[in-house]
């Protein structure tokens, strides 16, 4: 992940945050501005400079805000505890297109594992305001970005559970013939313990194998 650092002039140094415990989402609510321009508009209003850690742009590059370890002025009462995470577009009247939510999503995921626990919200879930407006793909970030922690070995977990789960379905009263007629004549066979799991996909090994019990005329 390629993180853009920006040269800021700042009013003066923010001071270092204690706690992280929260990351919180926004929008611009507006196109067209870059990351310096956000630091002048926030510099305008009387703050040391722009306010979000992170700036997020429909081109899917991630931009250096406040210097991460700071306190940011970006939603008024838990700015002490929280990293602020900006994105370009307002999520209100647009939709998020897919590089941006790509870039989105690694840049959660990166922060989320050096901040383990930290509980990932939008700015209108702590203060009165819209944003990050209501076209804001908060859910799926959120997942897209938990999901891009797993490791190869956690997911595999979590297929072979899903796929077990499948297995465990009861299957429809249309095929009872079908299935009644397979394991007569032997081509479905189940597990030793009664279970035939049908809900199971079938593999190509599967297939095979019952055609060449076909072929045997087992069937």
């Amino acid at each position: 992940m390629k993180i853009v650092e920006e040269v800021y002039d700042w009013a003066w140094q923010p001071e270092q945050r204690r706690a992280t415990k929260k990351l919180i989402l926004h929008h611009a609510a507006g196109s067209g501005l870059d990351a310096r321009a956000i630091h002048r508009l926030h510099r305008q209003n009387g703050w040391a400079g722009i306010g979000y850690h992170y700036y997020v742009q429909k081109d899917g590059s991630i931009h250096r805000g406040r210097p991460e370890d700071r306190v940011g002025t970006h939603a008024a009462g838990h700015n002490a505890d929280s990293i602020g995470v900006c994105f370009e577009g307002n999520f209100e009247t647009e939709e998020m297109g897919p590089e941006q939510f790509a870039a989105g999503a690694e840049l959660l995921s990166d922060i989320r594992d050096r901040y383990p626990g930290l509980t990932v919200c939008g700015h209108r879930d702590l203060n009165a305001t819209a944003c990050p407006g209501r076209n804001f793909p908060m859910e799926r970030l959120k997942e897209e970005s938990e999901m891009a922690k797993l490791t190869q070995e956690e997911f595999n977990a979590m297929a072979d559970a899903w796929l077990a789960g499948l297995g465990e379905r009861a299957p429809g009263d249309w095929s009872r013939e079908a299935r009644a007629w397979a394991e007569e004549t032997g081509i479905i066979q189940g597990d030793g313990d009664g279970r035939f799991r049908y809900g199971s996909p079938l593999t190509r090994e599967e297939y095979v194998t019952m055609e060449y019990r076909k072929k045997e005329g087992r069937a």
